[in-house]
């Protein structure tokens, strides 16, 4: 019987620690500052679709019986000013901070005041044409791709089907070099024999076959996703007017699902792909997502994925290959601005910080020596007084950008672009 009972002890000991460990704990009560956006669904630009709950800003533990302190930093959100935090989501009641008392755990709303003025008009885009004496009419390229020494040009999906929508006229296509009391007076395209014609007001004529060298640009071999979405790209693109601003690159830019409206009255279109590499905009993506539409200006935000995934390319090399980007960019819209947004301090990857920065650098010191490319550091504000990432502006994998991260990362940009369009008028 006492063998029996001494037996017993080490059970009852472990079951007097578990139930130390399973105490509950003492309730708790919270404060949830709600940022106050309504639910929506948003369409990405790749045409995928995410449902979007932006309402949690902060929760602060309080006391009850007590008064409860505001966050230290108001949210933000474009195109609208922050009005303070009040009881109802429709902003009637104010929460008095130095007087009103919790009685238990509590939601309080911000209120919004649009702010989104429509006095900005993005300067027109003009044309500069480039008079010649020493012919009529010389025709350079076919939306920015060259004319062949056979006389013929390589064109892609996105390039085509913009000529097949506006085949009565395409004269918007035509890159060329004239006589000033030159003009262009017929630009068609004809679909079944895919060739375009054009005829001058000196009596000459030309007619340029075109090639469809899509196949040869195909990422599909890298990711199919990739394939996919530069398809739907070129498919929805046919309706782009020239001279917009194109923003481009990897997963940030891809998912800026809301760079339409964020970049408003500035006229923008998104072709960004999660995923992808410097090179691969180099070689194939640039000449079917970017080249089509004749932009004014295009941003870039790439260069990440060769740092974290794969072969893990140090930042120098990362470098090269950026300024083959911008070097390929230039040679075909010599009169575009062409935007780098610097690499993102990540909280996810700071053993890959330094690379970044190399990266990084050799951007800037490009744009020392190219006044066509510019660089945007969007991203200083989504780090910490001490320098590291926030990671209050980034998803859980430390990689991507939150909604908030985008508030003030996509205000960079348009910041960055406006400065750039005022300075053109």
């Amino acid at each position: 019987m006492k063998k029996r009972l001494l037996a017993l002890i080490p059970v009852m000991c472990l079951l007097a620690a578990c139930e130390a460990a399973y105490k509950p704990e003492e309730e708790k009560y919270y404060a949830f500052f709600m940022n106050n956006y309504p639910r929506v669904t948003d369409v990405a630009p790749s045409g995928a679709e995410e449902k979007v709950e932006n309402t949690l800003y902060k929760r602060v533990e309080i006391e009850i019986g007590k008064t409860i302190s505001k966050p230290e930093v108001d949210p933000e959100r474009n195109n609208y000013a922050f009005k303070g935090w009040f009881k109802d989501k429709e902003g009637l009641a104010a929460w008095d901070f130095d007087n009103d008392i919790a009685i238990s755990s509590l939601f309080l709303y911000a209120r919004w005041e649009n702010t989104k003025s429509e006095a900005y008009e993005e300067p027109e885009y003009v044309y500069p044409e480039k008079i010649i004496t020493d012919a009529n009419y010389r025709v350079t390229g076919i939306l920015n791709m060259p004319i062949k020494d056979d006389g013929s040009v390589d064109l892609t999906t996105g390039a085509i089907n913009r000529l097949e929508k506006h085949k009565e006229d395409v004269k918007f296509a035509i890159n060329y070099e004239r006589k000033e009391s030159v003009t262009l007076n017929v630009a068609t395209y004809d679909i079944s024999e895919k060739n375009i014609h054009l005829e001058v007001s000196s009596g000459e004529t030309f007619d340029i076959k075109v090639n469809d060298v899509t196949a040869s640009l195909s990422v599909a071999s890298a990711n199919k996703t990739y394939e996919d979405k530069a398809v739907k790209y070129e498919t929805l693109g046919s309706e782009f007017e020239n001279y917009h601003i194109a923003l481009g690159g990897s997963s940030s830019m891809e998912n800026w699902s809301t760079s339409t409206l964020d970049m408003s009255p500035i006229k923008t279109f998104n072709h960004g792909i999660g995923g992808t590499t410097v090179e691969q905009w180099t070689d194939k993506l640039l000449q079917r997502l970017v080249l089509p539409y004749s932009p004014k200006a295009v941003v870039y935000y790439v260069g990440v994925n060769n740092i974290i995934n794969g072969d893990q390319e140090p930042g120098a090399q990362v470098g090269q290959k950026l300024n083959a980007l911008f070097d390929k960019t230039h040679e075909h819209l010599p009169n575009t601005k062409i935007f780098y947004v610097l690499i993102n301090r990540l909280p996810g990857y700071p053993h890959k910080q330094n690379d970044f920065d190399v990266a990084n650098n050799a951007a800037l010191e490009y744009a020392k020596n190219n006044s066509y490319l510019s660089c945007i550091d969007a991203g200083k504000d989504l780090v910490k007084e001490d320098g590291t990432p926030n990671a209050a502006y980034f998803l859980t994998d430390g990689l991507h950008m939150s909604k908030y991260g985008y508030v003030i990362w996509g205000q960079a940009v348009k910041d960055a672009i406006i400065n750039w369009l005022d300075s053109t008028r």
